[in-house]
């Protein structure tokens, strides 16, 4: 087995500022707002520049609330709002 070169101070170090970076590169939670439909569904209001895993993630967390595993999408659409104008609409799934 070959040892490392760094030594283990400098590795956290190395391993602290790649997950600090990573974290700047994602979309901030204020640019989210989940909202549950009178339908049953649940709809993602987002940013533009939003990535589809960060919504997917935020609709999952939010069927999760209401005792479901997943979420599908089911449509995505523009909205009249400024601050989210892109609505994401997911169906809750048990699987």
């Amino acid at each position: 087995m070959k040892k490392s070169r760094l030594s283990p101070p400098t590795l956290l170090l190395l391993a602290l500022t790649t997950s600090v970076l990573l974290s700047a590169c994602a979309t901030s939670k204020s640019n989210f707002r989940a909202v549950q439909t009178s339908d049953g569904r649940v709809g993602v209001q987002t940013v533009t520049t939003a990535k589809d895993e960060e919504v997917m993630a935020v609709a999952i967390e939010e069927c999760k609330k209401l005792g479901k595993k997943g979420a599908t999408i089911s449509e995505v659409r523009p909205t009249l709002n400024d601050r989210f104008p892109v609505m994401h609409t997911y169906t809750c799934t048990t699987y």
